[in-house]
């Protein structure tokens, strides 16, 4: 049967004019054909804009926004406002995607009444490729339901990205990704997982992610400190917006804002300094951290002399 609902694809572009068209003709080129392609030209320096603009001429599937720098995730939310489609998928404009990914992924949608279906990844820096697959073997290919959907943010990492899938339209729409933090993915694949009943993700390798040294997203020092803000606004919002009321999940949520609280002081990292810290903050680490982490943290306070105040 053909299958003809709208997919949405958007792409944020910022200063990838050497890989920018591998991304679009990989787009342009899928098997599955209904499709409304959203460039969003993030005030980029180069001619990123040129080439959004001239694809526009030679593709009616495709628009071409132009905006001011706002990041990634203003790039995202704002091509969101573009999207009419029936589903939606996000690609990062230095890498590419396989002929038949969005077919592949639409098929699985329709023929098991998904949320999302997902895909393993081919990881490249241009010289080898490396396969990267669900960490549980017995996870791919399956039907995944209710809470087991939710769980897999605490332990996959093809579920902590949000450019290896296609979503329902429903499941995407009314969430705002954090703009101007590097981690927003933790945020965002954390609403959206939450949000799913049903999902699969299949050991196919379909989409090629480009680790790019030069990246904000792909490569170069994480951001810890953004981390722990898109976590602790993940828990927030969850039980805020979500109306989620599982102590389970907010207390593993707890734990993994005060581990990445931890890498975050542990990372010698100069554009930070962290001078002090509040006592009460101290206590929510203390109280979510296992024991041995506890005591690596207590000496690096002392350390690097941060004061509780």
């Amino acid at each position: 049967m053909e299958r003809k609902g709208l997919l949405s694809v958007i792409v944020p572009v910022y200063k990838v004019e050497p890989y920018l068209r591998r991304c679009i003709d990989s787009i342009r080129n899928q098997t599955y054909r209904n499709l409304q392609i959203i460039l969003v030209d993030d005030g980029s320096p180069d001619d990123c804009g040129v080439i959004c603009d001239e694809y526009t001429k030679v593709d009616d599937r495709i628009i071409a926004v132009h905006q001011e720098n706002e990041g990634l995730s203003g790039a995202r939310n704002n091509g969101l406002l573009f999207a009419k489609g029936e589903y939606i998928a996000f690609v990062d404009s230095d890498d590419w995607l396989h002929s038949q990914m969005y077919e592949t992924l639409i098929r699985l949608i329709e023929d098991h009444r998904l949320d999302m279906a997902r895909c393993s990844v081919i990881g490249s820096d241009g010289q080898s490729e490396d396969p990267i697959l669900p960490r549980d073997k017995h996870t791919a290919n399956r039907l995944i339901t209710g809470v087991d959907v939710f769980e897999l943010y605490f332990t996959e990492f093809l579920c902590k990205v949000v450019w290896n899938a296609v979503y329902r339209r429903d499941i995407v729409m009314g969430i705002i990704s954090p703009e101007r933090c590097h981690s927003q993915d933790n945020y965002v694949s954390g609403r959206y997982l939450y949000r799913s009943k049903r999902m699969m993700i299949t050991d196919k390798c379909l989409y090629y992610y480009y680790k790019n040294p030069t990246s904000t997203t792909h490569g170069g020092h994480k951001r810890f400190l953004d981390i722990c803000i898109c976590t602790e606004k993940l828990r927030d919002d969850l039980i805020r917006e979500e109306h989620m009321d599982n102590t389970v999940y907010i207390e593993r949520l707890n734990k993994k804002l005060a581990r990445e609280f931890f890498h975050f002081v542990r990372a010698d990292d100069d554009r930070y300094r962290l001078q002090s810290m509040a006592r009460s903050q101290k206590k929510f680490i203390d109280q979510h951290l296992d024991f041995f982490r506890r005591i690596r943290f207590d000496f690096l306070l002392r350390k690097k002399k941060i004061q509780i105040d």
